[in-house]
């Protein structure tokens, strides 16, 4: 029995992989999923439909396959794999990274089968390519998962599949207590998560077709990051333009602030549909910091205690032009990548022409607050001759 390898920091990992070679499983494959204690898990994602027939050369089953093939559609926020690539997939060892609270467990795995096959199921026909993995000596769990891409010949249909049996591991009672509090999550966030990055990395893929599609790894954990941020930004933006939009502004700048107002709303809830295909949400905190910060942007007096100061129509389209750099760099970085939705360009576009009318009326604004014609009479004499 082998106490779970684990570290608080990044360590040797070659030296473990290496290690593997010469390690047992921690089960005994003829008694996979008998008896009690074992939990079995089955998720299936569909991709990117071909037309009928065979897969297509580059098409959404080799795209799949391939990163499949790869470990690409695994968290690294959950799990991180290391293996020799020059290593033929089946019998490849990997050593799996295991993520929780903090704490890297290092846990081996074996692949036991790999390969390609045309399957009937309820009289159709499908090609699949699948390959699976049993866990060795030292992992807290026990049991196989497999991974398959499968091609139904008739519709053209493709979808990804994975299923696990499982238990934890013969190891000391600690570790199992803490597998039953926390591993049982994990696994089902592993398999939703798998399903979800599968869709989105074979989508990018597609779009942006490369040699080889597996060759980078997303961390879904930090581009989420990156999204909640830009998130709360569009929240300010849109409060900012909701200040802009009232009666003592320009017909042109309330035209723009309602353009505005309308855009920023649309982004934000393209943000929210993306965060939520990584399965997560926008940050509740960040976005009342925006919310907030805005608000006291507002108490800026720009030169004026008791009325408007012209000033502040320039500060507001000031900070437009912050937000809306922000907003178009976003989409163009996501645009870039082939991540994210499929009018990522349009959006940047978009932000692009907002940002050149907010310039084009800040100029106009500041010329108006800090020039008079020498020809026009003061306000307050013109008004005394109307009277």
């Amino acid at each position: 029995m082998r106490f779970p390898d684990f570290s608080v920091r990044a360590v040797d990992a070659d030296r473990r992989l290496a290690a593997l070679h010469q390690r047992p499983l921690n089960f005994d494959p003829e008694t996979l999923g008998q008896g009690p204690g074992w939990e079995h898990d089955d998720y299936r994602e569909p991709l990117a439909s071909e037309q009928p027939g065979s897969p297509e050369p580059g098409g959404s089953w080799e795209t799949a396959v391939a990163l499949s093939r790869s470990y690409a559609f695994a968290d690294p926020a959950l799990v991180e794999a290391r293996y020799d690539p020059r290593v033929p997939l089946e019998g490849r060892e990997m050593l799996l990274i295991l993520h929780v609270l903090g704490i890297r467990i290092y846990a081996g795995v074996r692949v036991s089968d790999a390969g390609e096959d045309t399957r009937k199921k309820h009289g159709r026909q499908a090609r699949v390519f699948f390959w699976n993995y049993r866990t060795l000596e030292g992992h807290v769990e026990a049991g196989q998962r497999d991974f398959e891409v499968w091609k139904w010949l008739d519709s053209g249909a493709v979808e990804f599949r994975t299923h696990a049996v499982s238990r934890p591991a013969d190891t000391n009672a600690i570790v199992q207590l803490g597998f039953r509090l926390l591993g049982r999550h994990k696994q089902v966030e592993f398999g939703r998560h798998a399903c979800s990055r599968m869709t989105l990395l074979s989508e990018a893929a597609l779009r942006r077709p490369t040699d080889n599609p597996a060759a980078e790894n997303l961390d879904g954990r930090l581009l989420g990051v990156y999204l909640r941020d830009h998130h709360a930004l569009l929240v300010a933006l849109r409060e900012l333009a909701r200040r802009m939009n009232t009666s003592d502004r320009s017909d042109d700048q309330r035209a723009f602030a309602h353009d505005l107002h309308r855009a920023a709303d649309d982004d934000c809830d393209c943000v929210e549909q993306f965060l939520r295909r990584l399965d997560r949400t926008p940050s509740h905190l960040l976005h009342v910091a925006a919310w907030t910060a805005e608000k006291f942007g507002r108490l800026k007096l720009n030169g004026r205690v008791l009325r408007t100061s012209p000033l502040s129509a320039v500060t507001e389209l000031e900070g437009c032009r912050i937000l809306l750099e922000s907003d178009r760099a976003a989409w163009s970085r996501l645009a870039h990548l082939a991540i994210g939705p499929a009018d990522a360009t349009e959006r940047a576009n978009r932000a692009e022409q907002l940002l050149e009318a907010a310039e084009s009326l800040r100029l106009n604004a500041l010329h108006a607050a800090t020039r008079q014609r020498l020809d026009e009479p003061p306000q307050n004499l013109a008004a005394s001759q109307r009277r």
